[in-house]
């Protein structure tokens, strides 16, 4: 069992650059990916997505590279640099001669020229940086992959405990069942006899009443029902496999299960220990949006 939370990093290094490789997975029905790099990079979103499809069936997975240059502090480009900003106060000065608009360079526009164009980097060709991209990707999946199997075993022990409590309760209902119609048969005609009603109990119309009664009151097969559901949740707790979707069609039978359960019996003790199995089953449903 995995949750459908995560996250996976896996740095690189280029010649003239470094970066980073972020991943990142929150709920989500389906499976939807989400791509964010540089755009001379975007040839790559079709194949990271194919990479993580491979590994991962559920959530929404975000996608994230940053790079920046190694150069920043050489000569080379502090001088590329002051080139540049000289070149933008000279276009602008001219702009504002053209406009006439008075023409103050301050501190604060120098400072918004060199981070505008700190933002515009080069980045290496696609082709030359795929290999790299694909390993450490790779990498960062596997990283993602590890989380999301930690936290699914913390869910398997929460979701342990719950099925335990259910199939207390489940036992519970069986006994408080047994000999229900037999103890509401002789609870009426001891009544009835009260009442001063003469009943025949041998009478066939009596006793068919007697077990129409007994048929509708009767929930064994919906106990059946409930052991068996489970079972299937039990033997899915340690799985590797994508279950979140079996685990909440489970869930919801489970639901209408105790719901029928409920409304067949008559006795306050079922009717109780069956909402105590709906606030379990409640529990449980808010944990299977989170498993893959």
């Amino acid at each position: 069992m995995k949750s459908m939370t995560g996250y996976g990093r896996a740095e690189f290094e280029l010649p003239d650059h470094i970066g980073v490789i972020e991943l990142s997975s929150v709920n989500k029905r389906g499976f939807e990916f989400l791509f964010q790099g540089p755009r001379e990079w975007h040839g790559f979103e079709r194949k990271s997505q194919q990479l993580i499809r491979q590994k991962i069936e559920r959530g929404r997975i975000r996608l994230s590279i940053v790079i920046q240059s190694n150069l920043i502090n050489t000569p080379l480009l502090e001088n590329s640099l002051h080139k540049r900003v000289s070149q933008q106060l000279i276009n602008l000065k001219d702009f504002c001669q053209l406009e006439n608009i008075p023409f103050k360079p301050s501190v604060d526009l120098i400072h918004r020229i060199i981070s505008s164009i700190s933002h515009d980097t080069m980045v290496p060709n696609y082709s030359k940086v795929e290999e790299v991209l694909t390993l450490k990707t790779q990498s960062a999946i596997q990283d993602l992959i590890l989380m999301r199997m930690e936290e699914g075993q913390a869910l398997a022990k929460d979701f342990q405990q719950r099925i335990n409590e259910l199939e207390r309760i489940t036992c519970a209902l069986e006994e408080k069942s047994r000999g229900v119609a037999v103890h509401w048969r002789e609870r009426l005609v001891q009544r009835l006899k009260e009442s001063g009603v003469s009943v025949d109990t041998n009478d066939d119309l009596i006793r068919r009443e007697f077990a129409v009664y007994a048929e509708k009151s009767d929930i064994s097969e919906e106990i059946t029902r409930i052991k068996s559901h489970l079972q299937q949740l039990q033997s899915n707790l340690n799985t590797d496999h994508s279950v979140g979707r079996k685990l909440e069609f489970v869930v919801q039978e489970l639901g209408r299960e105790f719901n029928t359960l409920s409304s067949k019996s008559l006795q306050s003790d079922v009717s109780n220990l069956a909402i105590e199995a709906k606030v379990e089953l409640e529990k449980i449903r808010e944990q299977c949006m989170n498993i893959e």
